[in-house]
């Protein structure tokens, strides 16, 4: 796995063992396992249950019954294990049930970006030399997923990490404004074509669910402007 692909993977984790509630996070790989949480995981841990993972995965496909999701309770804590792709598992380590909703709508909001970055990353787009094609391998579950895999993902991945700033200053939770983010970008779907011209009016659906505070609207649309003017797909828009 190349450095920009591992960098991109951790990242992921450390959001995930960030929000309140869970201990650890790491994903399966063929190579092994990268992991993050505070102290939950050591190099042994997250290979041996890497293994025990990939293990369950493939038993349940075997037998004709896929995964999607499985919860394995350990007396108050749960662990939730979500495949990804081929050889790729997402487990998370939960101290408590009540975060379990919570943390299955963020993953949801980045799960498609996440199945992009491992497909990229695999051996068999490196070896081929052939740049991998987004949704080839794997179909998006929605429209909002293929827009998170499109020319407009990573501007959206940086406007959802500011509005999640926003939103937890009001205090809501991550959880909250990534189902509030996914909400809101299906509404953009419905109203118009998405594109670098119809962006504003994403930020202003966006800004109005942060309430009635202008100074805090005002301050979350220039804070995403300025995120908008470093995204390359608005070099030489409008010249």
């Amino acid at each position: 796995m190349n450095a920009d692909a591992e960098r991109q993977l951790v990242n992921f984790l450390s959001e995930i063992a960030a929000i309140p509630g869970v201990r650890g996070s790491l994903i399966t790989t063929g190579d092994g396992a990268l992991f993050a949480g505070d102290g939950v995981f050591n190099d042994n841990i997250a290979s041996d249950l890497a293994r025990t993972v990939r293990r369950m995965v493939v038993a349940s496909a075997t037998v004709g019954a896929p995964l999607a999701e499985l919860l394995i309770n350990f007396g108050r804590s749960r662990m939730m294990i979500m495949p990804l792709r081929e050889e790729a598992n997402l487990a998370i380590l939960l101290e408590r049930d009540s975060v379990t909703s919570t943390v299955r709508s963020v993953v949801k909001l980045q799960v498609a970006s996440l199945k992009a970055v491992l497909r990229a990353a695999s051996p068999d787009s490196a070896e081929s030399g052939v740049l991998p094609q987004v949704g080839a391998t794997s179909e998006p579950e929605d429209e909002v997923d293929r827009l998170m895999l499109g020319e407009l993902g990573p501007v959206l991945r940086d406007v959802q990490a500011c509005f999640t700033g926003y939103v937890e200053r009001i205090g809501k939770t991550q959880g909250d404004a990534a189902t509030m983010m996914r909400e809101q970008m299906r509404e953009w779907l419905l109203c118009c074509n998405p594109s670098p011209y119809t962006f504003p009016l994403l930020i202003d659906g966006l800004a109005q669910l942060l309430g009635d505070n202008l100074d805090r609207r005002t301050a979350f649309m220039t804070d995403v402007q300025q995120a908008m003017r470093k995204s390359k797909i608005w070099s030489g828009k409008g010249r």
